[in-house]
């Protein structure tokens, strides 16, 4: 009699407030009414996954705008290679005879015949005014000249003080010419840019690649006052994403590993990778472990997530998935995840009762609550 007792007065606590009753999220029927209300003011769009929905979504995915777009330059914008203050300079000067800067070996100089001589000079720098100096060549200006422009100009001034003179010059190192790659990449640095124009891809595989997945590798490029991210995996070799580099470009790499988020009537409630391969929300379902089936709803499969919207800001929406519908399962597979897309299983109505039951079963033994509910 007294447990009748208390589990009457339990029964009546439950019918009064049964809502008090703890619970990982709203129900089918909660969750539409809160998008009706749209108490926060943000403009959530509900939308049932349907043939309409799919189709819709695969054809903003094959407009969607590449970010590199405004980055993208002719290959042949890049102009001729040119010296520039701070630029370091190589300089190998061939002479016939009697040499300025070569060595005559004694036999030469006996023999009295014509030998050619070499000399090579490193590290000259190009200061901030574009200027050089040589010796018995004097100071010079070779801002703006290329490197066999600037070989001529110092053949021209050697003549009369040396044989046949013949000079190449090569910039070894320059800044402005230069982009700088830094970040989840074999070997980090500055690298010059050459004639024969780099594109992205180029850079990344002279560094030795990036040590992981490239769907987990965020490239952001900044060019002046632009900046713009694409995933790794996303830009194919010699494809328009793939542009061409442009002096003073700054590429980092970055780890941004993509994942969705599981919460609701789950039996794990966790932040799942979506992997190195292209996900559909069929896959994703099964990844998550599937609604409860003592909590879920199976008619409440929700997902979430910002969509973007060409030339204004993303605008939230919720996907709902029947999987009470046996064609369901088909438009699932064909429902692409993206990044950092939450999945929420819906509590089942008939939840708060079924906990109900589970907190007599902690308070009383099965039996007696089972014999005390029978009669």
């Amino acid at each position: 009699m007294k447990v009748r007792n208390c589990l009457s007065l339990a029964a009546a606590l439950w019918v009064a407030g049964c809502g008090t009753l703890p619970a990982t999220g709203p129900t089918v029927g909660q969750l539409k009414s809160s998008v009706r209300k749209d108490s926060e003011g943000l403009k959530v769009e509900l939308v049932p996954i349907d043939g309409v929905t799919v189709e819709a979504l695969r054809e903003a995915d094959a407009r969607r705008v590449s970010a590199f777009t405004p980055m993208q330059t002719d290959s042949g914008a890049y102009g001729p290679e040119l010296a520039r203050p701070s630029d370091v300079l190589t300089i190998s000067i061939y002479e016939v005879g009697v040499s300025l800067f070569g060595s005559q070996s004694p036999a030469s100089a006996q023999s009295g015949m014509p030998t050619a001589a070499a000399q090579t000079i490193t590290g000259i720098k190009v200061d901030e005014n574009g200027l050089i100096d040589l010796p018995y060549v004097g100071s010079m200006s070779v801002a703006g000249l290329s490197p066999r422009q600037i070989g001529k100009t110092i053949e021209s001034r050697m003549r009369g003080l040396s044989q046949s003179p013949q000079v190449i010059v090569a910039i070894t190192d320059s800044a402005e010419s230069s982009v700088n790659l830094s970040g989840a990449v074999n070997r980090n640095g500055r690298y010059r840019l050459t004639v024969a124009r780099q594109r992205l891809r180029d850079l990344i595989a002279e560094a030795g690649g990036a040590p992981a997945d490239p769907e987990d590798i965020m490239v952001r490029l900044t060019r002046g006052a632009t900046v713009a991210d694409m995933r790794l995996s996303d830009i194919q070799v010699g494809s328009q994403d793939d542009v061409y580099l442009a002096p003073g470009d700054r590429v980092e790499l970055l780890r941004r590993p993509r994942t969705f988020t599981v919460f609701g009537a789950s039996d794990h409630v966790s932040q799942i990778s979506l992997g190195p391969d292209r996900l559909n929300l069929l896959e994703a379902v099964a990844k998550a472990g599937g609604p409860s089936d003592q909590r879920a709803n199976p008619r409440g499969v929700f997902l979430f997530r910002w969509e973007p919207v060409e030339g204004g800001e993303p605008k939230p929406v919720i996907y709902q998935l029947d999987m009470m519908q046996a064609g369901s399962y088909f438009l699932a597979g064909q429902f692409a995840m993206h990044d950092k897309d939450v999945l929420y299983f819906a509590n089942s109505a008939s939840n708060p009762p079924t906990k109900f039951i589970a907190i007599l079963n902690q308070l009383f033994s099965p039996i007696l609550t089972v014999k005390a509910l029978t009669e």
